[in-house]
């Protein structure tokens, strides 16, 4: 019988699992506490380099810190005899590389598994511990779909020793900061720029670099700018590209600083996004985990450590019974006498292998029969048929998008293929379509809109138009169903657009008295005109509110700014914003205007505005913030602002001056300065 081997009088090796550059990786069951644990062991030849051993010792001890529930726990960092080994959590998962390379993640999930390293990445950079290592191939997708970050604390010593470009390190090359591919200072930003490759890989399925040497890829990181993701992908929600961009600067000065400042815009992207969506992220990845227990192996990276899973419990234990909480039970029930259950087990055994040995006699005489075909019969039809013809039926659910529910959608083996009585069919019955949470449009422009809809799974329905004059132009005023309403994957949301069918004219140019005229042709009257400063000759009209092109309602008054003929002075003058609840709101026009009910009105408008306040204190808005002059339209601000931020910014202007602020592409203010 062979000896078993037990590590510090507590951790029973049970099987080799892997292999690495620097270590050996072993499953083994921890006695004290009845659990299983992977064991990372130092090799021999360098337990006698002192310098390497003590690192090694230092940053493990400096890992052990790290408790979060997107890292793998490090429990023990252990010096016995010759044998330096870090005992540490086992997970049950494949890695997020074996899962790109046969699955495409949705917008929503990215987002979700790039915030959560993030906030691991984050709470290491907080303890002064660097990972340098971040790649998909370091980062496990457990059984409950959590992302967790594997070999922290051991990452930095191994690419200190292995930074040399050969093929060995190939798997780390793609994800390597520009500092690191020559030589520089490893920074938390670092980890940044790794964790920036692999969301643009989730994003696009492929990684922004690729060569035939590592030099090749190591150089590109260092020179080459990273491609848009609008080269693969058809649509980029706004903002996305930005973060991209910034988490993969090539200088780390124009980088993200750590982790969090990352973590926050990806959260507050999400959050547009998918506002009520934080777990659907979750029903959208698929993971073939199976319900036994697997064992992890590691896998050869250099001097790189993968966790990553075995495929059969033949390949990790070759004959032996898998291990699970059964295994766990069997284990501690072997230390006792074979008792009364023992011997009942024992002929249930016997009883089973003699049915298994004269099913395999007799089956042999049963007839082969073609498996009909039961695709969109309802379940009860299908077991009918099936059993009348001697098959076993096994069932399960899944969602179907055009199948009515309660019918087959799919069945294996197919229809035709040649089975004996007495198999397995499965039928999967279908549960109805997918139920997903619709998007808040409202307020939005409508190419944005369509955006966020066709993003969540859904598809516009009747675009129907409205005007109402104190809203914004071009916006959506309502949307039915409403947002955070649930219906099937593929539902149509319609929407009202605040526009009219009168396009206001170009009057930028035309005198007064022509641009009068031009007006009243076009269905529209003229309102409020006010001359200002400016170069052009005197009556001349230089802008018009609305603006030309958008569309407002029959005999709608449009304003006229017109030239005095008198050239201005530069001058200069201070661009003053507040982000506001009513600058994004905006009045209500449907509120009634009747003096008496005053009281009542201003109730409805603080409530409506209090209510979205509370939805989205946290939110950030992507801001532009133009002043228009003379001179034309200067951007003196672009930036993301949450609401009570204020913006101040000196400018100067020639002639009269408007600003004109926008939010999240929406036009929210415009005014004279």
């Amino acid at each position: 019988m062979e000896e078993k081997t037990i590590l510090n009088r507590r951790y029973e090796i049970l099987q080799n699992i892997g292999q690495g550059g620097m270590a050996e990786v072993y499953l083994a069951h921890d006695l004290l506490l009845d659990r299983y644990v992977a064991i990372k062991m130092l090799r021999d030849q360098f337990v006698a380099d002192k310098a390497l051993l003590e690192q090694f010792r230092r940053e493990a001890k400096s890992a052990a810190k790290l408790v979060h529930p997107f890292i793998i726990n490090i429990y023990d960092v252990v010096s016995e005899g010759d044998k330096q080994y870090i005992v540490m959590e086992y997970v049950e998962g494949i890695t997020l590389k074996d899962y790109l390379q046969s699955n495409r993640l949705s917008l929503n999930a990215v987002l979700e598994i790039g915030v959560r390293l993030a906030d691991a990445l984050q709470h290491a950079h907080s303890r002064n511990v660097i990972h340098c290592d971040i790649k998909p191939q370091n980062i496990l997708i457990d059984k409950n779909l959590n992302p967790k970050i594997a070999d922290f604390g051991i990452a930095k010593m191994v690419s200190n020793q292995t930074m040399v470009y050969t093929s060995t390190v190939m798997g780390s090359v793609h994800y390597l900061s520009p500092e690191q591919a020559t030589g520089g200072q490893v920074t938390a930003s670092s980890d940044v720029y790794s964790l920036g490759v692999v969301l643009f890989e989730m994003l696009t399925g492929r990684v922004p670099f690729d060569g035939n040497t590592a030099v090749a890829v190591a150089m590109m990181h260092a020179e080459k700018q990273v491609p848009p993701l609008s080269d693969y992908l058809a649509e980029v929600p706004a903002g996305l590209q930005e973060i991209l961009d910034k988490a993969l600067a090539k200088n780390p000065a124009d980088r993200y600083r750590n982790a969090g400042a990352l973590r926050r815009d990806l959260l507050d992207l999400k959050m547009q996004l998918f506002p009520f969506s934080s777990n659907d992220y979750m029903k959208e990845m698929t993971i073939a985990i199976p319900t036994e227990p697997r064992l992890s192996e590691t896998e050869a990276d250099g001097a790189t450590m993968i966790m990553q899973p075995v495929r059969s419990y033949k390949e990790a234990f070759g004959n032996d019974t898998p291990l699970g909480e059964d295994e766990m039970a069997r284990k501690r029930k072997t230390k006792k006498k074979l008792g009364i259950n023992g011997i009942m087990i024992l002929a249930t055994a016997v009883v089973v292998l003699a049915s298994l040995v004269a099913n395999f006699i007799f089956g042999s005489n049963r007839a082969v029969v073609k498996v009909p075909n039961v695709l969109k019969m309802t379940v009860v039809e299908a077991q009918n048929l099936l059993e009348a013809q001697k098959f076993i039926v096994d069932l399960e659910e899944g969602f179907g998008e055009n199948v009515q529910p309660g019918t087959v959608m799919k069945q294996t083996p197919a229809a035709g293929e040649e089975r004996k009585e007495g198999s397995k069919v499965l039928l999967v019955v279908s549960k109805g379509a997918e139920l997903k949470s619709v998007p808040e449009v409202r307020t939005m422009s409508l190419e944005k809109a369509k955006r966020f809809i066709e993003y969540a799974g859904f598809e516009v329905g009747e675009v129907s138009r409205k005007y109402v004059r104190t809203e914004i132009i071009g916006t959506v005023l309502s949307q039915q169903p409403k947002g955070a309403s649930k219906l099937p994957k593929g539902s149509k949301i319609n929407l009202v657009i605040n526009e009219g069918d009168r396009p206001v004219p170009n009057l930028v140019g035309k005198k007064v008295k022509e641009a009068e005229k031009l007006l009243k042709e076009a269905g529209l009257r003229l309102g409020e005109v006010r001359y200002v400063e400016d170069r052009p000759a005197k009556d001349t009209v230089v802008s018009t509110t609305p603006m030309a092109g958008q569309k407002i309602v029959e005999f709608e008054k449009v304003d006229l700014t017109v030239s005095d003929g008198e050239a201005s002075k530069p001058k200069d003058v201070y661009v003053d914003f507040t982000l506001s609840v009513e600058k994004l709101v905006g009045y209500i026009d449907t509120y009634d205007k009747d003096k008496k009910k005053e009281a009542e009105n201003e109730k409805r408008k603080n409530e409506l505005y209090s209510n979205y306040l509370k939805k989205n204190k946290d939110r950030k808005y992507e801001l532009q913030i133009y002043v228009v002059d003379d001179k034309g339209r200067d951007l003196v601000f672009s930036g993301k602002r949450k609401i009570g931020d204020n913006i101040r910014k000196k400018k100067e202007i020639v002639g009269n001056a408007r600003i004109k602020v926008y939010a999240d592409g929406s036009l929210i203010e415009d005014k004279s300065l």
